[in-house]
């Protein structure tokens, strides 16, 4: 019988992990051999990280069902990185006052629903279809207040435009153009285009952790799927896209994980990188 790996076996010493379509199958939830190869990294003595566009508050719940322990957690595509336990800040990229208003202003004339991610909240001052799918898809609830650009705009990291797959598909090229040296524009999911501020990923949130912790490049792992995690997955010693990852994922990684069924694919990835 084969005696378990002891950390020595791997010179890796900490995982980014997103979230969506990555550590979550198609139905939103953990599998439990995806939770088993994230247990399984940390028996091998490998740090976790949730990696993830989402919220702070909205990757909280995800952190706490795989059990791990406190540390920091990478949020709105890189922007932000805070300690699990008591929230206090690490790093944080915001965006100027003006280019928040420009895409504020932007997004709604061009008939999009848009959303502030803020430190703490997730604000928005109006109800649509598009605003209800987002919040079912995550726990955090948004702030409703009479106008996203009536406050204080100074700790905005992310600003997000959600619509129609089709139409927010139609305005990337410009956004790309118009936007692309004053901020990061992020397509993700279909109905979303996210914009951070410049040269915001989440490879420059991994560096803030691991400049902190004394941890080098090629001792990280790096496990997504999507056109926002290539730059995490082109700078980690070693980048694994899932095996339903979009081409740009796969083409930036150093790996593709194993064929197979999609909700344990990262389990798959895992047990990749750990033979």
């Amino acid at each position: 019988m084969t005696s378990p790996l002891t950390p020595q076996d791997t010179p890796f010493r900490l995982a980014a992990i997103d979230i969506d379509d990555t550590l979550l199958g198609t139905d939103a939830r953990i599998s439990e051999a995806n939770a088993h190869a994230v247990a399984l990294l940390q028996s091998r003595g490998v740090q976790v990280v949730l990696a993830s566009g989402r919220s702070h508050a909205n990757m909280l719940p995800f952190h706490r069902e795989l059990g791990l322990p406190h540390g920091p957690i990478l949020s709105a595509q890189g922007a932000v990185v805070r300690d699990s336990f008591d929230g206090v800040v690490w790093s944080a990229r915001v965006h100027s006052p003006s280019m928040v208003a420009t895409l504020t202003q932007r997004g709604r004339a061009l008939g999009f629903a848009v959303q502030h991610y803020g430190l703490d909240e997730v604000l928005v001052d109006s109800t649509s279809p598009w605003i209800d799918y987002d919040q079912s898809r995550n726990t955090q609830a948004h702030r409703v207040v009479p106008d996203l650009l009536g406050g204080a705009i100074d700790d905005i990291v992310k600003v997000m435009w959600l619509g129609d797959p089709g139409a927010i598909g139609a305005v990337l090229a410009e956004a790309r153009r118009d936007f692309g040296t004053s901020a990061t524009v992020i397509p993700t999911d279909p109905p979303y285009l996210e914009f951070a501020a410049p040269n915001t990923n989440k490879s420059m949130g991994l560096i803030a952790i691991t400049e902190r912790l004394g941890i080098k490049p090629e001792q990280v792992l790096a496990f997504g799927d999507g056109t926002n995690d290539v730059e995490m997955l082109s700078w980690a010693g070693l980048g694994i896209a899932m095996s339903h990852a979009r081409d740009a994922a796969k083409q930036a990684a150093r790996m593709v994980a194993p064929a197979g069924e999609h909700n344990s694919s990262l389990a798959r990835a895992i047990v990749l990188a750990l033979t």
